[in-house]
């Protein structure tokens, strides 16, 4: 049986900082653990757009920080991909969100193009909502790709940590 391919976005790397919101962070936790536990069913999926915004952290810390966390947990790096930053300016021409957000549809386009099943981020503002899902869902149809779901890690945690 198939792995379920799990695209991460930076946000549920940086969640794992200890300056983050303790409810979010610990839940990204508990996600991370449930995703090891069960390594025969997950795979974690991150590409180049990932590894640049966390090297594009505004402080030498941060960036240390953001590699030390990335190397933390077992994944998959993409390689850079023409075809899928391609596909997230059609993203963009198709009205999934504006060219302010081309780094968040970036993260779209890798996980859709490497035929990943959802992308895990903590950005319901601009991702894991369902207008943007539905838009993705249209583009994704007519580009012959397919249906990718927009998830925070709480979808995969229930909103439970376990508290050992």
């Amino acid at each position: 049986m198939r792995k379920t391919r799990l695209y991460l976005d930076t946000s549920p790397i940086i969640m794992l900082e200890p300056d983050q919101d303790p409810i979010r962070r610990a839940i990204t936790e508990e996600f991370f653990r449930i995703v090891a536990e069960r390594s025969d069913e997950y795979e974690l999926f991150v590409s180049p757009m990932t590894i640049q915004e966390l090297e594009n952290a505004k402080t030498e810390e941060r960036r240390k920080s953001g590699r030390l966390l990335l190397e933390t947990f077992e994944h998959i790096k993409l390689p850079r991909s023409k075809e899928a930053e391609n596909l997230a300016w059609i993203y963009v021409v198709d009205g999934v969100l504006s060219h302010n957000h081309i780094d968040d549809l970036t993260h779209v386009a890798y996980a859709t193009f490497f035929r990943c099943d959802y992308v895990i981020t903590w950005n319901m503002r601009h991702l894991a909502n369902e207008r943007t899902f539905r838009r993705v869902g249209a583009v994704n149809t007519a580009e012959n790709f397919g249906k990718i779901f927009l998830a925070t890690p709480e979808f995969f945690t229930g909103g439970q940590v376990n508290e050992q």
